[in-house]
């Protein structure tokens, strides 16, 4: 049997799961593609990353389409973005061995290479501890912020894929980081990759 080609992390914010997947790919000797997926989508796309930066700071209305002066709506940003994050999510796969964070790869990578589809998860005590110590996230701002940001995934990932957002059917192994730890999280990905044939 093929062996697995690309480890996909979902993953609730301030959870630890972008610093998880720089970590499996050290232990695998690939690389992560985390933000640089954004930004190879922007220059494919023509979008500039200021306005992806906005795109991403509010939460996605899907009734909220941009008009024009002519008031005919404009293609959604989030369906330009999409399809340029899929192009380059194909293109790294195809290419090479790696750990992609978020843009939902699971999905887009399915039955073209073999994937290993982790979701990385922790109690929201443990997430708005994260926010405020290592993001420096105002206490009074961490339970809006967090839940503005999961509310954008679901949303995000839930309307371009056929599967919900952080359940547990989507994926092939679900981790509690808060419990776990990000290194122990790191190394059980990695036994995987290399044992699961």
């Amino acid at each position: 049997m093929a062996e697995i080609k690309v480890v996909t992390i979902g993953r609730h914010y301030c959870s630890g799961g972008s610093d998880i997947g720089k970590l499996v790919a050290e232990k695998l000797g690939v690389k992560c593609y985390d933000r640089e997926i954004v930004e190879m989508a922007a220059k494919r796309s023509g979008i500039s990353m200021e306005e992806i930066k906005k795109y991403e700071e509010s939460v996605l209305n899907p009734l909220k389409t941009p008009i024009t002066l002519f008031g005919k709506p404009k293609e959604d940003i989030t369906e330009t973005i999409f399809a340029a994050e899929t192009e380059v999510v194909m293109e790294l796969a195809a290419k090479e061995k790696c750990v992609i964070v978020g843009r939902c790869a699971d999905f887009i990578l399915k039955n073209k290479v073999k994937t290993l589809n982790v979701f990385v998860y922790s109690s929201f005590e443990k997430r708005m501890e994260t926010a405020m110590t290592k993001h420096h996230i105002a206490p009074e701002e961490v339970e809006s912020r967090l839940k503005k940001y999961d509310k954008k995934r679901a949303d995000y990932y839930n309307a371009n894929t056929n599967k919900k957002w952080g359940e547990k059917s989507s994926y092939d192994i679900c981790l509690d980081s808060g419990k776990l730890g990000l290194e122990l999280c790191a190394d059980i990905i990695a036994h995987t990759v290399k044992t699961v044939k």
